[in-house]
């Protein structure tokens, strides 16, 4: 798989259970889901990056 793939798929997981561990109502499981959701968003974002550039011919 490509990198930017992973990149992506890695981010949108962690992103999406940083925002079902935030439903939760224990203050402590609240933060642990904003820092995944932060992260996950950070790698999604990141992996932008890696995109195979557009070359003309």
């Amino acid at each position: 798989m490509k990198r930017w793939i992973t990149c992506l798929l890695i981010g949108l997981i962690m992103f999406m259970s940083g925002i079902y561990l935030s439903t939760l109502l224990s203050t402590t499981w609240i933060i642990i889901g904003v820092l995944l959701g932060v992260l996950g968003g950070i790698l999604m974002g990141s992996s932008t990056y890696f995109l195979p550039k557009l070359q003309k011919k």
